[in-house]
């Protein structure tokens, strides 16, 4: 198990996983990124929304991703139409499947471990709000500011991990349809074996 402290947003958090500690800080430098172009665009924004603005930014990424497999899915199965092709063509098919799956594989890989990791930025956010609410103020009107900003971030820190939980779930089907994708490429396999020992 490896450990890491990265920076996100100027705030260092502690990594730890079984990724090498040059991964963890890649995926982290990602998020930092990501999160540095929305602040940019528009720097009125407090860090739990910007959180949350770029955990929306990258699981619009994962639903493009679900997008082009299923993309692969139908290419696969124009695969399993033309099962009485050349065995040229057949094997042409089958090697851009095994690319784009190893593609495919990588980039679920990726996604999963920056969830990861912007759930772990969640998580930081709700120690701000506690710590936020332990203060003491001396004037009602700090107080009951701050008393605004607490509802303001739990409401925002509930729609993020609602978002955490959708990108989960796509990630858990991306998983399912991949494999779904090979199993299709060893009966296309399987199928072609059956012809040539037909002819």
């Amino acid at each position: 198990m490896n450990k890491v402290m990265v920076k996100i947003n100027g705030a260092e958090y502690p990594m730890v996983g079984e990724k090498s500690e040059q991964h963890m800080v890649s995926v982290a430098s990602y998020v930092d990124k990501e999160m540095s172009k929305v602040i940019e665009s528009n720097p009125r924004l407090s860090s739990s929304v910007a959180a949350i603005v770029t955990a929306v930014n990258i699981t619009d990424i994962l639903f493009e991703c679900s997008h082009e497999n299923e993309e692969l899915t139908k290419k696969n199965e124009e695969l399993s139409n033309k099962a009485g092709s050349s065995d040229e063509e057949i094997k042409l098919e089958m090697t851009k499947l095994q690319i784009l799956l190893k593609k495919k594989e990588k980039e679920e890989e990726d996604y999963n471990i920056k969830i990861k990791e912007l759930n772990k930025v969640i998580e930081n956010q709700k120690s701000q709000i506690k710590d936020l609410g332990n203060r003491t103020e001396s004037t009602k009107e700090e107080v009951d500011s701050y008393k605004c900003e607490i509802e303001e971030l739990k409401a925002q820190l509930e729609q993020a991990e609602e978002k955490a939980v959708v990108a989960e779930k796509l990630s858990s089907k991306f998983q399912n349809d991949a494999y779904k994708v090979q199993l299709e490429k060893i009966e296309i396999e399987n199928e072609v074996k059956y012809l040539r020992a037909k002819k």
